[in-house]
């Protein structure tokens, strides 16, 4: 069995699914709709992301106020 992910390793990942779908923007003659589409994808993703970065942060501080190091 595969060893589960930290946050830190899932943000990692997470954040490059960002980066593949607006560097996949297309250019040229394209409706504004589906750039906006497109935007709005990549950005919910890059939140995802966050949210991920935020919990492995609060993980972390929780397990340093636990061994009395913050």
């Amino acid at each position: 069995m595969a060893a589960v992910p930290s946050y830190r390793e899932l943000a990692s990942r997470t954040l490059g699914q960002a980066a593949q779908h607006l560097n996949a923007m297309p250019s040229g003659n394209v409706a504004t709709a589906e750039i906006k589409a497109r935007a709005a994808h990549g950005q919910a993703v890059a939140t995802v992301a966050i949210a991920q970065a935020l919990l492995e942060i609060g993980d972390v501080l929780r397990e340093a106020l636990r061994r009395g190091d913050a």
